[in-house]
């Protein structure tokens, strides 16, 4: 009986995913430092310095990980992880992107910026918002990022458009009877600009709905006015949502904006390479929406 002739033994075929996944990632750093010999042509070695750390800090080394991930795990079709994967990524590069975060800051602070602080009219009382300060670890109180809100109160006293203070602020935890409340802190830098500690008040609220809450009760109580003009301090990306609390108690308070965080885009690096700081703004902001959305 004749059998028919065993067939030849093939040697599997290479792993063509892997091996067009090594020639992208060369692709990507031929790429790569053609682009840094641009910057460092175009911008000079302070450009090219900026961008080597942009990329070498904790979001920008995830974000340089994210992206050979994303193409090995949609190449080799995993894609339910591809896809998360590449959602990750697009959330990191929108989020940490300078034109994206300058963009959604100015869409909440466009209304007041045309507001001129020194054009004030004299006011009642004028109301700090608790967030402008911090303490260090020996109970050193110093200016935040949003101290601009109290720099503004303090410049509003001495220039005579206000004769009244109002700092809110409390913390639900105190890590020690020396950890100072925000409405303390905001008072005791008031009070070392050179304002007297009695134009200073202090109202407690840990959100803006509770400071909004103790400003009801206080406000008519020791505003002898039938119209009080009072002026309401916060960063100016928070400004909308401040007012809109406020007239949910039925106060109109005349709104002041500080500490912008939109304006002009600079050239960097992070045109293309997110960064920390814009996911931080990207995140106060879209809070900001939602909170409008839920009504809080």
């Amino acid at each position: 009986m004749n059998l028919p002739p065993a067939k030849p033994t093939s040697t599997p075929p290479p792993d063509r995913p892997l091996k067009s996944f090594w020639k992208s990632i060369a692709i990507l750093l031929l790429l790569a430092v053609t682009i840094f010999a641009i910057l460092g042509y175009l911008g000079g070695i302070t450009m090219l310095e900026k961008t080597l750390t942009s990329l070498v800090m904790p979001i920008g080394l995830v974000w340089v990980g994210l992206i050979p991930l994303t193409y090995l795990l949609l190449l080799s079709r995993q894609k339910i992880l591809g896809f998360l994967s590449l959602g990750c990524l697009l959330a990191i590069t929108l989020g940490g992107n300078q034109f994206v975060s300058n963009y959604l800051a100015y869409s909440l602070e466009a209304p007041f910026s045309q507001i001129d602080i020194a054009q004030i009219p004299t006011l009642d009382a004028v109301i700090v918002l608790g967030g402008g300060t911090s303490s260090t670890y020996n109970n050193r109180v110093q200016l935040g990022m949003a101290g601009d809100r109290v720099a503004t109160a303090a410049r509003l006293y001495h220039s005579g458009q206000v004769k009244k203070i109002i700092c809110t602020g409390s913390q639900s935890f105190r890590a020690s009877p020396e950890d100072l409340h925000p409405r303390e802190e905001a008072k005791l830098i008031l009070t070392e600009f050179g304002i007297p500690a009695s134009a200073v008040i202090l109202l407690e609220g840990e959100n803006t709905s509770q400071e909004m809450n103790s400003l009801k009760s206080w406000i008519p109580e020791h505003i002898n006015s039938p119209q009080p003009r009072v002026g309401l301090i916060t960063s100016a990306w928070h400004l909308n949502r401040a007012l809109r609390l406020a007239k949910s108690q039925g106060l109109e308070f005349e709104p002041i904006p500080s500490n912008f965080i939109s304006g002009p885009v600079n050239p960097s690096p992070h045109w293309v390479i997110p960064s920390g700081d814009n996911l931080a703004t990207t995140g106060r902001i879209v809070k900001e929406y939602l909170a409008a959305i839920v009504s809080r």
